[in-house]
């Protein structure tokens, strides 16, 4: 009938925000022509109008609205039964990204005239609606980030009322609220002529949006079509809140069977360190020495460590080798590191972690048991000195303590800076220790009070001591130690002053700031400033030498004094040492008492610059 001119038609976009949910029409006569304008705008956004001419308008005008309206329900019937297949293909699904990458390849099913679409959920983190999937739509989308409120998709996810825009400029005035980088990206994108936004909310929460776009010239979405957007996004988004739900299940249920594992290793780790507890308390139990012990343990369970204690326990096991890749299991009494095993790490390393944690338990113990004990014999030891000092020799010339009463004695008193930490007297016995293994004589009391430790040494022999004073000074040079030694001396009433000779000398090394060995006849005119600071003895000697030290240019002068006090005022040896004439000496001594008053010739003053020069150089650092 179109070819014949009997029927004329065109369609016409509506606005589609008054449109009504129904199909109506309505016919207009003019002599033997029908103008029938029917509205279908809210299944397609358009409206028909037809024009019929010829006898048999009448019956044209009826088959035309029948036409139309079976076309009508043609469509919502295609849609249901594209809607029906899109629940059993994606919302049955109960894997998430199947869901997210799958829902819009669906949508531009059942919307043929959709040309593309974003699937965006929000992201909690970054506070941003994410393109989680799209269809239709360059790569760059990806990257294309929305606010809350920005943008159409924003302002649905905000408002939860879904948007329609047809027409190119619509889109662009709808895109009104934009950050600059989204600005900029849609400058850079092909505008579509047609955009229908909806939102996708489970249980009152919304979750993000659903967007489809159609770019062909005449292009457009109608009320039906949001209708079963909408009704697709309600389904996406229960099927999408359930397979998080069975994504939750499944990791819940993967954390319990990991649980349920770690515990069963857990109790087998248990049953392991409960049969090693068994077995090292029985070695422990039965065997004397720690060496002993640990020797035992290298051989029952076939494992190759060293250990090593604060104090001076060094053990090997038989086919230990020192390498860069060992692990360590601290021994700890009381929060304090006591002692160390280091081991090689091997396949089944739990059970080593259990051997070697229950291992430090039982030394522990036994350094406590040891400890106790040191500290018992430590203060028998000092029990016994204090009967020597008052003269109290207990049981004669026969040997206590692994120490017997010879013909000659020597003092010595080694201060200590012990930390100021509960295990000080750990470090004293650690030092102790040191220190033992550092005196050549064996026959030696040792033991250690407040800051310091006393040695008392006797032998047969001067000479003896003397031999052992020598070792020790060669050893003293790795010790952190300052040493105080008394005179060798014969008589044993004499042992309260030797005492008071070693702590003085040793508190004089504490003065100058040294570490080493002094004996007392060493200590010379310091021997009279016992209870002297270092700074009193510092600021003295400056003071009476300040002419020379202050000024840089007569470092020289005070060279020469120093050499020529060192020498016993003998010009000569002194000139030769300086490599000047004598003449040059005595010009510069007179330099030295023009500058300090002083004068050479004058007792009192030369004595008085000796005293300071041998104390600037043996506290000036």
């Amino acid at each position: 009938m179109h070819h014949e001119g009997v029927l004329r038609f065109e369609d016409v976009d509506v606005e589609t925000v008054k449109t009504a949910a129904l199909l109506s029409h309505r016919v207009e006569r003019s002599d033997d022509t029908h103008r029938v304008v029917v509205d279908h705008s809210y299944f397609t956004a358009k409206r028909a109008i037809f024009e019929v001419s010829g006898p048999r308008s009448e019956q044209v005008t009826t088959r035309v609205v029948a036409a139309v309206h079976e076309a009508v329900i043609a469509l919502q019937t295609k849609t249901v039964e594209m809607l029906a297949s899109v629940n059993a293909a994606v919302i049955n699904s109960l894997d998430d990204q199947e869901i997210v990458h799958s829902v819009l390849a669906e949508v531009m099913n059942v919307l043929p005239h959709a040309d593309a679409g974003v699937f965006r959920l929000f992201d909690e983190e970054s506070g941003y609606l994410i393109p989680v999937s799209h269809q239709g739509l360059s790569d760059d989308y990806t990257h294309y980030r929305l606010q809350p409120s920005e943008s159409v998709s924003g302002e649905v996810f905000v408002t939860g009322v879904p948007a329609i825009h047809n027409g190119r400029q619509n889109i662009i005035d709808a895109h009104r609220v934009m950050s600059p980088e989204s600005q900029s990206f849609m400058e850079r994108s092909q505008i579509a002529n047609a955009l229908l936004c909806v939102p996708v909310t489970a249980e009152g929460k919304r979750l993000g949006t659903l967007t489809t776009l159609c770019f062909s010239p005449r292009g457009t979405f109608s009320p039906f079509d949001r209708t079963v957007l909408e009704s697709l996004a309600a389904q996406v988004a229960v099927a999408y809140q359930r397979s998080l739900a069975y994504k939750n299940a499944i990791a819940t249920a993967d954390r319990l069977e990991k649980m349920r594992s770690d515990l069963e290793q857990k109790n087998t780790e248990l049953d392991r360190a409960v049969q090693l507890h068994d077995e090292i308390l029985r070695i422990f139990a039965t065997s004397t020495s720690l060496i002993e012990r640990l020797d035992r343990v290298a051989d029952l369970f076939g494992v190759e460590f060293r250990f090593e204690n604060v104090l001076g326990v060094d053990y090997c096991s038989h086919g230990w080798t020192d390498q860069r890749d060992n692990l360590e299991q601290i021994v700890e009494v009381a929060e304090a590191p006591v002692g160390f095993f280091h081991f090689r790490p091997i396949r089944d390393l739990p059970f080593q972690r259990a051997l070697f944690g229950t291992l430090s338990t039982f030394v522990a113990l036994d350094f406590v048991r040891d400890m106790s004990k040191l500290d018992v014999l430590n203060a028998s030891k000092r029990s016994y000195f204090e009967d020597l000092l008052i003269g109290v020799e207990r049981h004669g010339r026969f040997e206590e303590f692994g120490f017997r009463l010879e013909r000659f004695y020597q003092i010595m008193v080694a201060k200590v800076s012990t930390p100021t930490s509960p295990d000080n007297q750990l470090y004293l016995h650690r030092s102790q220790t040191t220190l033992q293994n550092a005196v050549m004589l064996s026959n030696a009391l040792m033991f250690h009070q407040d800051d310091e430790i006393v040695v008392v040494l006797s032998a047969s022999t001067a000479s003896a001591l003397a031999r052992n004073l020598d070792a020790l000074k060669e050893r003293a040079l790795f010790l952190d130690f300052r040493l105080g030694a008394s005179e060798v001396y014969d008589l044993s009433a004499f042992h309260p002053v030797a005492k008071l000779q070693a702590q003085r000398a040793a508190e004089c090394l504490v003065r100058r700031g040294q570490t080493g060995i002094l004996l007392h006849k060493e200590m010379g005119i310091e021997a009279l400033l016992s209870g002297r600071g270092r700074k009193e003895i510092i600021d003295f000697s400056h003071d009476v030498l300040a002419p020379l030290l202050q000024d840089r240019k007569y470092e020289f002068l005070f060279e020469t004094l120093r050499t020529y006090i060192r020498e016993g005022k003998s010009a000569a040896r002194a000139a030769d040492i300086l490599k000047i004439h004598n003449n040059t000496l005595y010009q510069r001594l007179a330099k030295v008492e023009a500058l300090t008053c002083r004068k050479m010739t004058n007792a009192d003053d030369f004595t008085l610059l000796s005293i300071a020069c041998q104390l600037h150089s043996a506290y000036h650092r």
